[in-house]
């Protein structure tokens, strides 16, 4: 039996994780950390939306910003702090949502980005109004 073409490119060796185990890992930018940090928490029930001050939407010039509302800090040789923004929906029990958007960003931060975090804060910068009564929404 054959065995499957290598997909490797000419000149490319097999590396084994264990060689780079001394080296640091490559860094990663602020922004790329904050992306992922944004999609995770917006994938818990419960968040409405990441929530970032309004002045920022005032310039022109300010770029649209996917991550906005998650602030990454540098927390240490190797860690990573975050401040999370969010809006929650109403009626959302908030120490429990807390804990589900921690337990969700440090998964999918650990997983796909391979950092150790530090501290994550999730902070409630605006509830979301009841639906009105009668209103299906």
């Amino acid at each position: 039996m054959a065995e499957p073409q290598d997909d490797r490119l000419d000149g490319d060796l097999p590396v084994a994780p264990s060689d780079f185990e001394d080296e640091e890992r490559p860094l990663l930018s602020h922004d790329v950390v904050a992306t992922y940090v944004a999609d995770a928490a917006r994938s818990v029930e419960g968040v409405a939306d990441l929530h970032f001050p309004a002045w920022k939407t005032l310039s022109s010039r300010v770029r649209e910003m996917h991550a906005g509302g998650v602030v990454v800090r540098d927390g240490g040789p190797g860690v990573v702090d975050l401040d999370i923004h969010v809006r929650v929906l109403w009626g959302t029990f908030i120490p429990d949502l807390a804990a589900r958007v921690e337990d969700a960003v440090r998964e999918r931060a650990t997983a796909l980005l391979s950092i150790d975090l530090g501290t994550v804060t999730l902070y409630v910068d605006e509830i979301a109004a009841p639906a009105e009564a009668g209103t299906e929404g």
